[in-house]
């Protein structure tokens, strides 16, 4: 009987999973190079997806795959192989194996379609390959990957790296920021809803977004964007609703240091009991000279979960990012529903592990939810330091539920945000949530920031908005009167510049700067050198004058001058394509640089990184997005650098869910495999 089940199971798989034909499946292309995927069942389109997202940057999705067959050694060396072990570590690829039988049945399917196109795209395009061993590609690398991608989300690769290098740590939570805004109809001029998308990531690399639309007859019809190597979108615009992500910081993880028994060697206290570690050594293969060598690592298991032993103990981590696989499952499922209570019901499956929602729809409900899957804790213990890891008093064993959360549907405000700041600072401030009616071990931050205060300070002189005015907000980048820095920059600002000579010039300059980041402006100029060497330092008032006449000393050393516009600090570069761009840390319209090699210029690597903004009322919302440099990241396509511009002057691009119109206005329409 067993045998016999089996061979069902076979069977039914392969009748739900048959091969794919992509002559069913169009990839149209707008004049932007956008692919918009239509065919008639959502594992079709995952297929176009595939081979659209693989013609525009084949070679990230590589990585991100890589790191779930765990050959991330074996191509980047010695980096790479960290990415390996702390995957083994997690319990990754065990978690796919106890946990994939739980995945529904329209999921697998829209995974299968997705590995059909990719692994047919690597089939035709041999020469792109970064390594011949990683192909064909399972559902269960990518599952691995999913799992990997979500534990480092939430900081746990941090908290590895901190404990093996014998650093001493606490929570890991920062991030450079995301904005989310929905407005209801009340607020607006128009009668319209709106929803701005408007996530902070890397513009290039394995965490980056890719804009795309995919549309079936199966119900899909989804604007947004995803990360390399995902088969469906995580945030965007459908027919009937939207919304959009950023990251949030309840205490999502905790770390444990076990109490060792003195001459039983791997063995702890737990409850009174001895109990022994279970040992494993992590395979790793690191490519030295271009020679794959095997090593290996130990890690181990105790009650805790995934445990780590350094010069000072034994560690063990408890995550909920690593216990389950739905979370990639309910995206899927959010971006198929069609009203609130639909999407409320998605949503409160909780297996995203994290991330802030900001939402609007056709029907004029906004929604915000500080969204996590966080233990009910005991509240005996500080939960923001390391635990006690001997006792049953801190394990696990129940979570919050999703009414358990701070949320807000439809304040008398008319709006809701999250910009990375509190949950408890979201709408107006009459209307807000009270941090005290939530259990402290929840850990959700109090904390607000520049765009936060700014956002609220220019939503309090906004009696209706007109979309106009929403756009004015979103690209607003000006800094509040009181800077939100994690250092406290506001001491260089309260300096009296005449009991300074040296340095006198300087703050004259910056403290009548009107605070804005724009790229002509002298004071933008000089608040960008000296945000970079006021970072992570305590300030004082001696500390605050180093920093100033460090910073007065670099720009004369490089332009015989401290009269330095941001646009000879800063750029927006890609290829051969360099332009001046307004923005610095942490105005609503963000810019972070990194360095180019020499002096300090540098270019843009974070900030406004995908923007999508929807207008909801009559018929299909109206939409409008932008890229900070174009669809693909292949240097010979025409779309390598074309969104530039209209990024750079803070212009976006007309989109639209319209098949007619996209068909009609296409550049481009072709099956999969047909060149």
């Amino acid at each position: 009987m067993k045998y016999i089940l089996l061979l069902f199971s076979f069977f039914n798989c392969f009748q739900i999973f048959a091969q794919i034909s992509a002559e069913k499946i169009d990839i149209v292309r707008d004049k932007w190079g956008v692919a918009h995927i239509y065919a008639e069942t959502d594992a079709e389109v995952a297929y176009g997806l595939a081979w659209a997202h693989a013609e525009d940057d084949f070679k990230t999705i590589q990585s991100t795959l890589i790191a779930g067959k765990l050959m991330a050694g074996r191509q980047f060396g010695k980096d790479g192989a960290g990415i390996d072990f702390f995957t083994q570590f997690i319990g990754a690829p065990e978690v796919v194996k106890e946990k994939k039988n739980e995945l529904s049945s329209a999921f697998l399917a829209l995974l299968d379609g997705y590995i059909q196109g990719i692994n047919a795209y690597a089939e035709y395009h041999k020469d792109e390959i970064i390594n011949r061993k990683l192909f064909p590609v399972t559902d269960d690398d990518m599952l691995t990957a999913f799992v990997l991608s979500l534990s480092a989300m939430s900081g746990a690769d941090k908290i590895v790296g901190d404990i093996v290098a014998n650093k001493s740590f606490n929570n890991p939570y920062v991030g450079i920021g995301s904005n989310g805004i929905a407005i209801s109809k009340s607020k607006t001029t128009t009668g319209e809803s709106f929803l701005a998308v408007n996530s902070h990531q890397p513009f290039e690399g394995p965490a980056s977004w890719y804009e795309v639309h995919l549309n079936s007859e199966e119900g899909w019809n989804m604007l947004g964007s995803l990360f390399p190597g995902s088969p469906t979108i995580f945030h965007g615009v459908n027919e009937h609703l939207g919304w959009a992500h950023t990251v949030n910081h309840p205490d999502k993880m905790d770390v444990f240091q076990l109490r060792m028994h003195p001459k039983k060697k791997e063995h702890y206290y737990f409850d009174g009991e001895v109990l022994a570690l279970e040992k494993y050594k992590a395979k790793l293969k690191v490519k030295i000279l271009g020679i794959p060598i095997p090593i290996s690592k130990t890690y181990y298991q105790s009650v805790y979960g995934p445990t780590l032993k350094n010069d000072h103990g034994f560690f063990a981590l408890t995550f909920a990012a690593n216990q389950d696989l739905k979370a990639i499952q309910q995206w899927y499922e959010m971006t198929k529903t069609k009203d609130l209570e639909e999407f409320k019901s998605v949503v409160s499956q909780l297996y995203l592990p994290d991330f802030n929602i900001v939402y609007a729809d056709k029907d004029h409900y906004i929604f915000y939810v500080s969204n996590a899957k966080l233990p009910v804790r005991n509240p005996a213990y500080n939960w923001r330091k390391v635990l006690a890891g001997d006792t049953s008093a801190t394990q696990w064993n129940k979570y919050h539920s999703f009414k358990e959360l701070p949320q807000y549907t439809d304040p008398t405000s008319g709006y809701l945000f999250n910009m990375n700041n509190s949950p408890f600072n979201a709408t107006d401030y009459a209307e807000n949530l009270d941090s005290l009616d939530f259990p402290s071990e929840m850990g959700f931050s109090i904390k607000d920031n520049n765009r936060s205060i700014r956002f609220q300070n220019l939503m309090s002189k906004e009696e209706k908005l007109s979309y106009e005015d929403f756009k004015k907000i979103k690209f607003d980048i000006q800094y509040p009167d009181e800077f939100q820095f994690e250092e406290d920059i506001n001491i260089i600002f309260e300096l009296e510049p005449k009991d300074y000579p040296v340095i006198e010039d300087y703050l004259n300059i910056l403290q009548n700067w009107d605070r804005r980041a724009e790229k002509e402006s002298i004071g933008a100029g000089l608040m960008k050198v000296l945000i970079s060497n006021a970072k992570d330092k305590e300030i004082d008032r001696a500390t605050a004058v180093e920093i100033v006449k460090k910073s007065q000393a670099q720009l004369i050393d490089e332009f015989g001058t401290i009269e330095v516009p941001l646009s000879k600090l800063q750029v927006h570069k890609r290829g051969e394509q360099e332009m001046a761009i307004d923005g610095l840390p942490d105005v609503i319209a963000p810019m972070y640089t990194q360095s180019m090699g020499k002096g300090l210029k540098e270019k843009t690597y974070v900030g406004e990184s995908y923007i999508l903004l929807a207008r909801f009322g009559e018929g299909l919302p109206k939409l409008e997005s932008i890229m900070p440099y174009g669809t693909s990241s292949k240097p010979e396509s025409p779309h390598y650098t074309d969104q530039m511009e209209l990024f750079v002057n803070k212009e976006l691009k007309p989109m639209t869910l319209d098949k007619k119109e996209i068909y009609k206005n296409a550049a481009k329409i072709y099956h999969p495999q047909v060149e």
